[in-house]
């Protein structure tokens, strides 16, 4: 009897440590790197000072896949990404001017941060580091520093502001909400452009017709200090016409070059930026009806990128 006992509490414990081995860390001295990265680091920023903020995120298994193993740090006005892919460890170096957007998304468990940018090496690239949502709290040190600093506002101005994200809230709850918390304090929107899913019948099977997805839903907020794009994950399966989760891009209004609009087939349209240093293009996909609402945003856009 206590045999058993004691396996089960084995298997409770292997399930738990295998939990916590999925969580990231933060790395609080040059000892604690882990070995794989260990020669990498010092070979970048040595061993001796004051120790940078340093995270380790370590592999986890997603959406059928697993991801590598990672150490973010910053230091020098830089944010370094190293990965360990299958025991090769590589380096991409972002310096803080040259970064032109940030991704942050989570889908239940699952979440991530994306940095794009031109790296010190001179190329256009961006970096995925995967961690446990219960890791969070870990990565908000690099989101910070790539948002712009808040700014100290009262709770009517900023009502103010949520406000503008009403007629978003009579079609879709959760988008309103990721809208609020998007919004750094102080920020002020220019231009909200909303956009349900789209979608394109293929087939009709007695009273069901099956669809085909052309674009999930998103929200584009234009403010005076960046834009602001939220959507859907394709990754995120979908319940009664709903998907967990989101991810939010963000984009300084000083790294977008231009904007363009094209016609596509099927009555949809393009919203493309180009991103600078480094070219990088982020593209957007609206319904055709919705182009006198996009012409108001390049024109609005325009005026403050110059």
């Amino acid at each position: 009897m206590g045999s058993t006992t004691d396996n089960q509490s084995s298997r409770l414990l292997t399930g738990a440590r295998q939990t916590m081995m999925s969580w990231s860390k933060v790395v609080e001295s040059y000892e604690n790197i882990p070995e794989i990265f260990k020669s990498a680091f010092e070979m970048e920023l040595g061993a001796e000072g004051t120790f940078p903020y340093t995270v380790f995120a370590p592999a986890i298994a997603a959406f059928g896949t697993k991801t590598t193993e990672k150490l973010l740090c910053e230091a020098n006005d830089t944010i370094y990404v190293w990965e360990n892919a299958g025991g090769k460890v590589s380096l991409s170096a972002y310096p803080l001017e040259t970064i032109t957007d940030l991704e942050v998304g989570s889908i239940l468990l699952f979440s991530w941060i994306t940095i794009g940018g031109l790296t010190k090496a001179g190329t256009a690239a961006a970096s995925t580091i995967e961690y446990n949502t219960t890791s969070r709290r870990y990565y908000a040190h690099f989101i910070n520093l790539l948002r712009p600093p808040p700014i100290k506002t009262d709770a009517r101005q900023q009502s103010a502001e949520w406000a503008k994200f009403d007629h978003v809230g009579a079609e879709n709850y959760k988008f309103m909400n990721y809208a609020h918390k998007s919004l750094a304090e102080g920020e002020k929107v220019s231009h909200t452009l909303w956009q349900p899913k789209i979608t394109k019948p293929i087939v009709k099977l007695g009273w069901h017709t099956f669809q085909r997805t052309l674009a999930l839903t998103h929200l584009l907020i234009l403010t005076d200090k960046e834009l602001i794009l939220i959507q859907d994950d394709a990754r995120s399966a979908e319940k009664r016409g709903e998907r967990d989760g989101g991810k939010w891009r963000y984009i300084a209004l000083e790294h977008i070059q231009s904007v363009s609009l094209q016609e596509q087939a099927e009555d949809l349209l393009t919203l493309s930026l180009t991103l600078t240093p480094g070219g990088r293009q982020v593209d957007s996909i609206f319904a055709a009806s919705q182009k006198p609402e996009i012409a108001q945003l390049q024109e609005k856009l325009k005026k403050l990128i110059g």
